[in-house]
């Protein structure tokens, strides 16, 4: 009876602890986790990458799940989620992890369509587009230097990306 006891408190706490530690991760984070997993075994940065965003956004040959990954850049929660996936990866990856994402927004604004470049000028002006990116900014800001150091050339080609959209 002691024994059932013991182990009905023990699973109680795990679970309390299971469950704190789930409220304090962003929302999303799990589908981050999933796909870093289908890719961590790859030793070339780029493929990595590439199959990260395929395990979690769809074919990145699809321009809705190219958009949809570019604007995630600019949501909270998963801008929470890109610090807790840099700051866990393995250190001997994450500088290589970081100019590949790089490369990927360079290649990404130098390959948009005009119809894509026009959805996505109207996503990112006006009112809920501007509300968005000053967020963005302000979550980005609140992080830590040495991270937005290790993460200044993705910045870099957001920021051009940026602009070439509102220009």
């Amino acid at each position: 009876m002691a024994v059932g006891i013991v182990g009905l408190v023990f699973v109680l706490l795990a679970t309390t602890f299971v469950l704190g530690v789930r409220r304090h991760l962003p929302p999303g984070i799990m589908k981050d986790i999933r796909a870093g997993r289908t890719a961590r075994h790859i030793s070339d940065p780029d493929a990595r990458l590439k199959q990260y965003l395929e395990a979690r956004y769809g074919a990145m040959d699809v321009a809705t799940n190219r958009e949809k990954m570019f604007l995630d850049f600019f949501d909270l929660n998963h801008i929470k989620a890109l610090q807790l996936l840099v700051k866990y990866s393995p250190e001997k990856h994450r500088e290589e992890n970081i100019l590949a994402m790089s490369r990927w927004v360079q290649h990404y604004r130098e390959s948009m369509t005009s119809e894509e470049h026009s959805d996505l000028k109207q996503k990112l002006t006006g009112t809920a587009g501007e509300t968005m990116l000053k967020q963005a900014t302000a979550q980005y800001n609140s992080q830590d230097v040495q991270y937005r150091g290790q993460t200044a050339p993705v910045i870099s080609q957001l920021l051009q990306t940026l602009y070439s959209i509102q220009h």
